[in-house]
């Protein structure tokens, strides 16, 4: 799959020459599109029209590109040379906070350190023992419900993955995982998380002009979040008042980034601002990246047999990894996610544009055109990925014997972003995946309950109708 260059004459083309699908005067592809199947009806535009092509919504014409030079181009120059879609931050401006996921430029500059070194695998190892403690309670959830009767496990993965954020976060337990009801914070991210993809893929920004039910439904979900995130500002600050030397050793990243707002590299709005994206990226990728990984294995009865080989011998005997350095290795465990996550990334799109005008793929792209990278594609690909259709983690590993390693795998396939913007939370998703997946499997058979599992995507993608039967091994 290589670059599409300039026409025979060198000259880049227009977006206007560019193929795609002819859609309705004024209205476009509107009637051919969902913004809950976006990625699948692109990926499927993409295999009838080519690697870029156009996609004309409204009044809007998108680039579409499949091509992966073409994307690690424009990620890795990041942010100089391309920002998010301008369509994004407007809509987080709207909303009232401004993280590191929205910010651009300086702002972004002055943010993003803070957030990198609080995620960053030394601070991790001090906060390892929260996520024992929460993979244990995800098992003793899952063995209460281990009947054999299929189970819908994203809802507590979604659980494990919020009492691990704000633990790391706050320093607080709030132990979702021990009780019955989905704690009501996790309702209003779930919302916000859609109101924010729904707009971010509008064909015409209606909020600005009626407000709907679900547009005053997202708007309150901000507030009680934001609220909630000002309480536990509140309540960290008192900590720092009787305790003055966390200022220079904070213990969580909230403690960090008030000391950050005291040297005034961040405002309050920036410190609330990231707080929330924290809370919002760290429930949702993860869950959901953990959900297509169990659904792969349950599936895939030999990769469970072959992980179980590692996982137990990790565990040794007991029912969470207890040693840091252990859980960051699992080399099986890991190519499992990777595979899963080539097969159904949980970050299927990037939308960028161009900071000025400028040729990428051998398209001429005036500045602040939008760009819709397709991140699965290149992880299709049959020359670098035989039989791309196929779960096979062994891709992912180098055993000596001429097997695994597809060649330049890392390189092609790019869950976590790359350059100067790449997820600054990879380290923690990867440690709470290999933590959840080694209890569950070395814990539990797992099967597939056979109903079909469908795509859905806000923001992120999620699995839709994913139940999975969890039977207790037999030690």
């Amino acid at each position: 799959m290589s670059t599409l260059a300039a026409d025979e004459t060198g000259i880049a083309r227009s977006i206007g020459s560019l193929p795609g699908p002819r859609g309705l005067p004024f209205i476009g592809s509107m009637l051919q599109f969902d913004a809950n199947h976006a990625p699948t009806i692109l990926e499927n535009w993409a295999r009838r029209y080519g690697q870029i092509y156009k996609v004309r919504l409204g009044r809007k014409t998108l680039v579409i590109m499949a091509d992966h030079v073409a994307a690690m181009k424009a990620m890795r120059e990041r942010p100089d040379h391309y920002t998010r879609a301008r369509v994004v931050r407007p809509i987080f401006e709207e909303l009232g906070f401004i993280g590191v996921f929205a910010a651009e430029g300086d702002e972004w500059r002055r943010q993003r350190p803070l957030v990198v070194k609080a995620l960053d695998p030394a601070h991790l190892k001090r906060f390892f023992p929260v996520m024992v403690t929460a993979t244990e309670r995800l098992y003793r959830r899952w063995q209460r419900a281990a009947s054999g009767a299929p189970i819908e496990v994203r809802n507590d993965l979604t659980r494990y993955t919020v009492d691990v954020i704000c633990s790391l976060a706050f320093g607080t337990d709030v132990a979702t995982l021990e009780k019955e009801d989905v704690d009501p914070l996790q309702r209003h991210l779930d919302r916000i998380f859609k109101g924010i993809n729904d707009r971010i893929f509008a064909i015409f920004p209606t909020w600005r002009y009626i407000k709907r039910r679900a547009d005053r439904e997202l708007e309150h979900s901000v507030k009680v979040s934001v609220d909630a995130v000002r309480g536990y500002v509140a309540q960290a600050r008192a900590v720092m008042e009787s305790r003055p030397e966390l200022r220079q050793a904070p213990e969580n990243l909230l403690q960090a980034l008030i000391a950050a707002t005291e040297d005034e590299r961040l405002s309050e709005n920036e410190l609330i601002s990231n707080v929330l994206t924290m809370l919002l990226a760290g429930e949702d990728t993860t869950a959901g990246t953990l959900a297509w990984s169990l659904y792969m294995l349950a599936k895939h009865p030999e990769a469970q047999a072959e992980m179980r080989l590692e996982t137990d011998a990790a565990l040794a005997g007991g029912i969470a990894v207890r040693d840091f350095d252990v859980a960051r290795q699992l080399p099986y465990t890991e190519a499992v996610i990777m595979e899963s996550l080539r097969l159904k990334p949980v970050a299927p799109l990037l939308s960028v544009s161009p900071t000025h005008d400028t040729v990428l793929a051998g398209v001429s792209l005036p500045a602040k055109s939008r760009v819709v990278i397709l991140n699965r594609a290149p992880g299709m690909d049959a020359q670098r990925f035989p039989n791309p259709e196929q779960f096979l983690p062994v891709r992912w590993l180098d055993r000596g014997d001429g097997t695994g390693a597809e060649t330049g795998a890392r390189r092609v396939v790019t869950p976590f972003g790359a350059g100067a913007r790449f997820c600054p939370g990879r380290y923690l998703a990867m440690l709470e995946a290999k933590m959840a997946l080694a209890m569950t499997v070395s814990a539990f058979e797992l099967s597939h309950s056979g109903e079909p599992v469908e795509e859905e995507h806000n923001l992120t993608m999620r699995p839709k109708n994913l139940r999975l039967s969890l039977t207790p091994r037999q030690h």
